[in-house]
């Protein structure tokens, strides 16, 4: 028997995880008065006597078993879209964080738009222009060009959503940046819907024999983040762009002044929570 439960609403003990003040569920801190009667650690800043008993609420009165217990006990995020089952007792920090939650800001530098993951895919779409693409299958492909000037620079920007099979449909937002003056490239990968558990990237010279490729392997990201703090925390993978350029990139046959990288998009989706 698993030693863990997942909160429905019809659960037995719900009562028991949730503050008698403010009804909300438990998280670690946990804090009781002095006739142990539980509270949760903002009512417990806030109170000076409990309000089952009215004994004195004490800070340095942890309860610890309770506490232990949490960190057992499985949770699904309350957020439409978030498909993640978290611990109670990370209940509180996951929520501040989830990008699924009402308060979730444009991924892209200087935008100050906030709303909820439900309109960002069309916020993306309709306010910076970035082309949303549905794909049947787990495989997209496309280019960036590279501009002609020196040190050679560019971006991509795309939306792609996936559906295969029976599977959840996921969103991805693609975002290839290389920047000149640093001579780095940035392949920074979100997931706007869905719950894709693996993404690859390959680049190779589309225009050449030679069978070299790069392969990069990762899961997309979740975070509140702005691509450009994500860079600037050194939290994505940043490639020397002038050795990408070198090996990789290709005549534009459309405008032959211009560079091509190619690049090919696989996922793995997870399967369906149900």
């Amino acid at each position: 028997m698993e030693d863990s439960s997942e909160i429905t609403p019809n659960s037995n003990f719900l009562s028991s995880l949730q503050c008698p003040e403010c009804s909300d569920y438990f998280t670690v801190p946990i804090f009781q008065c002095d006739s142990g009667h539980s509270l949760c650690n903002k009512c417990s800043q806030t109170l000076s006597q409990c309000p089952i008993c009215d004994d004195q609420i004490g800070r340095k009165l942890r309860n610890y078993h309770l506490e232990q217990q949490l960190s057992t006990i499985d949770y699904k995020c309350q957020y439409p879209g978030c498909t993640e089952i978290i611990k109670l007792a990370s209940r509180v920090k996951h929520e501040e964080e989830c990008p699924f939650g009402p308060n979730l800001q444009c991924l892209l530098q200087n935008c100050k738009w906030v709303g909820t993951s439900g309109r960002l895919l069309s916020h993306l779409n309709a306010k910076h222009k970035i082309p949303h693409y549905d794909i049947l299958g787990d495989t997209a492909e496309y280019s960036s060009r590279l501009r002609s000037s020196s040190p050679s620079a560019g971006c991509v920007k795309l939306l792609h959503t996936f559906y295969v099979d029976d599977l959840q449909p996921c969103t991805i937002l693609t975002y290839i940046f290389m920047d000149g003056s640093k001579n780095l490239l940035y392949p920074q990968f979100r997931a706007i819907s869905g719950n894709p558990s693996k993404f690859t990237l390959t680049i190779w010279n589309s225009d050449s024999d030679e069978v070299d490729e790069l392969v990069i392997i990762g899961k997309p990201k979740i975070v509140k983040y702005s691509l450009e703090e994500e860079r600037e925390r050194k939290m994505c993978l940043a490639l020397d762009l002038d050795s990408m350029v070198n090996k990789f990139a290709f005549e534009d046959k459309v405008e032959k002044e211009h560079k091509l990288l190619h690049y090919r998009l696989t996922v793995k989706l997870a399967e369906n929570n149900n």
